[in-house]
C-alpha cells in the first residue's frame, strides 16, 4: 500500500513532538546529505574545467605522456600511466584524474 504524500503528513500530525522531531531531524540529515552531494558534484565539474584548461594551454609541453593533473595543478607526469597515478595516490590525490596525452587526429573534415 502507498500513502500519498498527504496522507504521510496527516499521519506526522498525530505523532508526539518528541517523534515529530525525529522525523525532522532525519529531514535536516537528508538535506544536508544532498547538499553536499551538490557541492561535491559541483567541485568535481570546477576541478574538471580548470584540468581541461590546463592540457589545452599545456599539452605540446607533454606529448605522449600521462598526467595527473588537481585542477590546474600538475602533480605528476612520465610514460607509464600505473606510475603516475601511483605517485598521484601517494600525494594524497583521492581520485586521480590521469589523462594520456596524444596528437589528435585529423578526420579530413567529413
Amino acid at each position: 500500500m502507498e500513502l500519498t504524500t498527504s496522507e504521510i503528513i496527516q499521519a506526522i500530525e498525530t505523532l508526539p513532538s518528541a517523534e515529530r522531531a525525529e522525523i525532522r531531524q532525519w529531514l535536516n540529515e537528508e538535506r544536508k546529505a544532498e547538499n553536499a552531494k551538490k557541492a561535491d558534484d559541483n567541485w568535481q565539474i570546477e576541478r574538471y574545467k580548470k584540468a581541461r584548461k590546463w592540457l589545452d594551454k599545456h599539452s605540446e609541453e607533454y606529448m605522449n605522456q600521462w598526467v595527473c593533473l588537481e585542477g590546474d595543478q600538475l602533480i605528476a607526469h612520465g610514460t607509464d600511466g600505473l606510475e603516475v597515478h601511483r605517485k598521484a595516490k601517494e600525494a594524497g590525490i583521492k581520485i586521480p584524474f590521469v589523462h594520456h596525452i596524444v596528437p589528435e587526429i585529423d578526420w579530413g573534415g567529413w
